[in-house]
């Protein structure tokens, strides 16, 4: 008896074991194979991953991977960038061979939604907009990158605050956020809070136009970046997107990630772009003759102008075309090596940019060089690191504003008749204008408008698997980085200009030095893990930035002949000084839910300080909270006949809050110096600040549906926001008994409510031809609902010639006016506002739509163009009314009416001068880029050539070769005031916008 138990005990024993060896082998299971493209190209870098769990690896540079398995009933999940993610069970053998299909309507693709974590774009609850590679700068060379985003993003007003080289736009998502300030978004480069200062030279100054810095005309400094190196644009347009980036977000968020290295064999990458730019439209000038004298100048003047016109022989000069109508050659030269293995992958890039201007002696200039390196230091440990160096050299001349009083030439030349010549004698000496202030080509001759930039950006990413298991992933991600900018700007004018002589120290030189230099280090840890079939991601952080800022403008005035040195003037000054430190901490936590791709929720909330508030120690919070549903995930519609129609059916909501920070000075009242008996004082200044100011806070609720039809042939994304602007700063205007004069108070509020719309289509997908469409519209509607202080006007230049409006109950973006009656019959354009003006226009557009096409023929032509309709909008005209001013618009002697009135009298003088003969509609249709390249079969070369070099593309683009507007103005986008968050529109004497054509030779090795 005890033997028959020994003996099933052995038997117990050795099937166990058995079974053990059975289970270990299975665990022990090795499934391994290749992926490839449709076009059988190995994918390297994707991503391989089994169902259910955190098990998984990527693909090696041959596209080949290795994973082991622990049942043989699982499933993998086949992902990469660009290609549809692909579910297949691994069944009875060990090879499994994969192919993925290009992924066209980019609903794998990868988008941030929290500091640390990102989604898949088909789970995605936002309408967050991505701009690729391709479509930034694939079609034609753009000069900046936030000019390269122009008609490609629902819900984005962008304006050109003139076309000088070195770029200068204003960029606001889904309206305005403040009322002050630029409403401008945070940019984030590489996860570096990025520096896009517009950075003071005193060029108003120093010609008239203002002692402010907002009409210097100098550029923000994200022009700085090279274009080329960017990978992909994501713009987080409004705070139900953007509310984990918080008290900086208010104005929504745009994150730019470089170009980044791939295993595999090394590439060497050519490129060179050689063109030319020429203005996008001249005016025009209209012809004198003894009876235009007679009628536009006043009798005591006519003799003189008589003997000028009649000692000019017919000899006439068009001015515009000698300043604006000339070529500028453009050149863009660009090298890049990228390339690695499984444990180290790099990219380098430089590339040098010389672009001239149509106006002599202006220009840009751009050196960058770059290194983007990711290096796994353990199976579990990756660095990721990025410098870029970037030295920019800007001319950008003599445009714009100046008063009626110092160096513009539009401002000069609108006043200038075409018989009298303006240019040097044989001399050299240059005569002075006696139709206005100043000549304007000595001042194009002479004058030094000139900003040079050094910065230098650095990124790290240190990502740290904690702990891992088959259904757990703790990691740790550390962040952070530097950018570091120095700019030197110089503007002179010599002391022999005729404006210059009539100063009391003639000859005035500015010279600048700014330093800005942001800092920003972020921990998070993120948690990973699944209940049952949902999948959690959990996330917590803290955030620390720093930004500082040093500026010092020295200007010396009384110059000695041909110098410029500050030490050469006899009235030397500290014109403007500027120490400033900003500290700004933040945590953050973040929870979403993912429940087999069916239904997504996320909850979050980040709290935030910052030096810049009036309690800087107060903790501020911004929650978050979305819901995006995949019906067509479900089993009813895969199960059904609909799965075949319907790719995607996404219902989604979203709400988050958001803020801006006051501007630096709000919390303090400044003293200035003052002479005190004798002595050196100083005084209070009659703005005085708040030290109980608060942040301008903004929620947004976002509703939106995506479809997707027949397997995402035709996708529409539709999205209706409500976003409510609170605790806006105005200034409240005090009794003159307090002692001060104003004080910032957190009482307004303002409302922008949208609509963006965006349809995909693939009409064609053949062997020999593909076409892919895009079409976009968006419109918003702003209000200001509060204003807690009397409704004032403010902006551009008055009642008389049209500003805008702050009252209740009005877009703060309505322009008002004087509009007098002209006749018995003549009946008001809308009532009359509390503030005595009429409401004349509104510098918001009613709406805009952009159409994007790419054609793919043989497989080897690409055919790309961008049309862009913006309709509505109305702008400041003051350009025209210069011109009318001076007798020199084209239809000027002309009589449309045929009352007897010329019609450039009837525009600009009195009984005729009302402000709405300037508000005009800036409506336009424009084709932004096209382009039309050919890639050439390098097999064809003979063996030794196409060894050695993968691809050869050539073509030719242009930038806004047409457009079509009935506005009287050399961009209907230009603004004088665009960094204003309030106040773009107003069109004064610009530098002309440009046509750009272009040639492209792109070689890989």
């Amino acid at each position: 008896m005890q033997t028959t138990t020994y003996r099933r005990l052995a038997r117990f024993v050795l099937w166990s074991g058995m079974c053990l060896l059975h289970a270990v082998a299975f665990a022990q299971t090795t499934v391994s194979g290749t992926i490839r493209s449709e076009n059988g190209t190995p994918i390297p870098g994707a991503n391989i991953v089994v169902k259910g769990t955190s098990t998984g690896t990527t693909s090696t540079a041959d596209g080949t991977y290795t994973l082991n398995v622990s049942q043989r009933n699982a499933t993998l999940v086949f992902s990469s960038i660009g290609f549809q993610s692909k579910e297949v069970a691994i069944g009875s053998g060990n090879t499994l061979n994969v192919t993925l299909t290009e992924d066209v309507a980019n609903l794998e693709e990868v988008v941030v939604t929290g500091l640390a974590t990102s989604i898949k774009r088909s789970n995605l609850a936002n309408a967050i907009s991505t701009v690729s590679a391709k479509e930034l700068i694939g079609t034609t060379q753009i000069q900046t990158v936030d000019n390269a985003l122009y008609g490609k993003l629902t819900g984005v007003n962008i304006n050109t605050n003139g076309g000088a080289p070195g770029g200068g736009v204003s960029v606001q998502l889904r309206g305005i956020s403040s009322l002050v300030g630029a409403s401008q978004p945070l940019y984030i480069i590489d996860g570096v809070y990025a520096n896009n200062a517009v950075n003071r030279n005193g060029r108003g100054s120093v010609t008239g136009a203002s002692g402010v810095e907002t009409q210097d005309d100098a550029a923000n400094r994200i022009s700085d970046l090279n274009p080329n190196d960017i990978e992909t644009v994501e713009v987080l347009k409004g705070p139900s997107a953007a509310a984990i980036y918080g008290t900086r977000a208010n104005a929504g968020v745009i994150i730019i990630t470089t170009k980044r290295g791939t295993a595999g064999k090394t590439r060497l990458t050519f490129a060179q772009d050689y063109g030319f730019a020429v203005a996008q439209r001249l005016l025009g000038v209209d012809s004198w003759s003894e009876d235009k004298i007679n009628t536009f100048f006043a009798a005591a003047r006519r003799p003189v102008e008589l003997d000028r016109f009649r000692a000019s022989n017919g000899q006439t000069y068009d001015y515009e075309k000698y300043f604006y109508g000339n070529t500028a050659p453009l050149s863009n030269t660009r090298l890049g090596l990228s390339g690695g293995n499984d444990k180290t992958r790099f990219y380098i890039s430089g590339a040098f940019t010389n672009e001239k201007g149509i106006i002599r002696r202006t220009g840009f200039e751009r050196y960058s060089i770059r290194a983007n390196i990711d290096h796994k230091l353990t199976q579990d440990i990756t660095l990721s690191v990025g410098s870029n160096y970037i030295n920019t050299n800007t001319d950008r001349g003599f445009t714009g504003n100046q008063n009626n009083s110092g160096a513009s030439i539009g401002y000069n030349i609108a006043y200038v008749p075409n018989y009298f010549s303006l240019f040097p004698d044989a001399s050299g000496r240059y005569p002075d204008n006696p139709y206005f202030s100043e000549n304007p080509v000595a001042v194009t001759d002479r004058g030094i408008n000139n900003s040079n930039v050094n910065r230098f950006i650095q990124s790290f990413n240190l990502t740290a698997n904690l702990y891992k298991s088959e259904r757990v992933l703790l990691k740790l991600i550390g962040q952070g980085g530097l950018d570091f900018a120095q700019n030197t700007t110089q503007v002179y004018l010599p002391e022999d200009l005729q404006f210059q002589r009539a100063q009391g120290n003639p000859g005035d030189v500015i010279w600048g030095k700014t330093e800005n230099v942001n800092t920003n280090l972020q921990a998070a840890l993120v948690f990973n893990w699944n209940v049952n079939r949902v999948n959690l991601t959990s996330q917590v952080g803290v955030v620390r930035l720093n930004f500082r800022e040093d500026r010092l403008l020295n200007r010396s005035r009384g110059l000695a002949g041909g110098q410029n040195n500050l030490r050469q003037g006899t009235v030397q000054e500290i014109f403007d000084q500027r120490f400033q430190k900003v500290t700004d901490v933040g945590v953050f936590a973040q929870q979403e839910a993912n429940w087999e791709d069916k239904i997504i929720a996320t909850v979050g909330v980040r709290w935030d300080k910052s030096t810049l508030i009036g309690d800087a120690n107060r903790f501020w919070a911004f929650p978050k909270a979305s819901l995006a549903v995949n019906v067509a995930n479900f089993n009813f519609i895969r199960s059904s006949g609909l799965s075949t129609i319907f790719s995607q059916i996404k219902p989604r909501v979203a709400y988050g809050e958001t803020a801006g920070v006051p501007a630096f000075g709000t919390t303090f009242t400044p003293l200035n110096s003052a002479n005190i008996g004798g002595l050196l004082g100083s005084v209070v200044t009659t703005a005085a600040g708040n030290n109980a100011i608060e942040p301008e806070r903004a929620g947004e609720l976002e509703f939106g549906l995506d479809l997707g039809l027949f397997n995402n042939r035709i996708s529409l994304e539709a999205t209706y926001y409500d976003k409510q602007t609170r605790s806006n700063i105005q200034n409240l205007q005090l009794s003159p008994a307090v002692g001060i004069s104003t004080i910032p108070t957190n009482l307004a509020q303002l409302q922008n409510r949208g609509v963006e719309l965006a349809l995909s289509v693939v009409p064609a997908q053949l062997i020999n031809f593909r076409w892919n469409t895009r079409l976009m519209w968006w419109r918003n509607n702003l209000l200001l609902t509060r204003l807690g202080i009397p409704p004032y006007n403010s902006g551009a230049f008055g009642v008389t010639l049209g500003t805008f409006l702050y009252q209740e109950g009005f877009s703060p973006t309505t322009i008002v006016g004087t509009r007098p009656a002209r006749d018995a019959s003549d009946t008001p354009l809308a009532q009359n506002v509390r503030t005595g003006a009429f409401i004349l226009g509104n510098s918001q557009p009613d709406f805009q739509m952009s159409w994007l096409n790419e054609f793919t023929l043989f497989g080897k032509i690409d055919v790309n163009m961008l049309w862009h309709w913006k309709q509505g909008g109305d702008n400041i005209n003051l350009t025209q009314f210069l011109m009318d001013s001076g007798g020199t618009t084209p239809d000027w002697d002309d009589d449309d009416n045929g009352d007897g009135t010329p019609n450039g009298r009837q525009r600009g003088l009195a009984p005729h001068n009302g402000a709405d003969r300037w508000v005009q509609d800036a409506s336009y249709v424009r084709l932004r880029e096209v382009a039309v390249y050919y890639n050439l079969p390098v097999q064809s070369f003979g063996k030794w050539f196409s060894s050695r070099i993968s691809r050869i593309r050539i073509g030719a683009s242009s930038q806004n070769p047409l457009t079509f507007t009935n506005y009287f103005g050399y961009d209907p986008e230009t603004s004088t005031f665009g960094v204003q968050a309030v106040g773009s529109g107003v069109d004064i004497a610009p530098y002309p916008t440009q046509r750009r054509f272009f040639g492209h030779l792109v070689v890989e090795f």
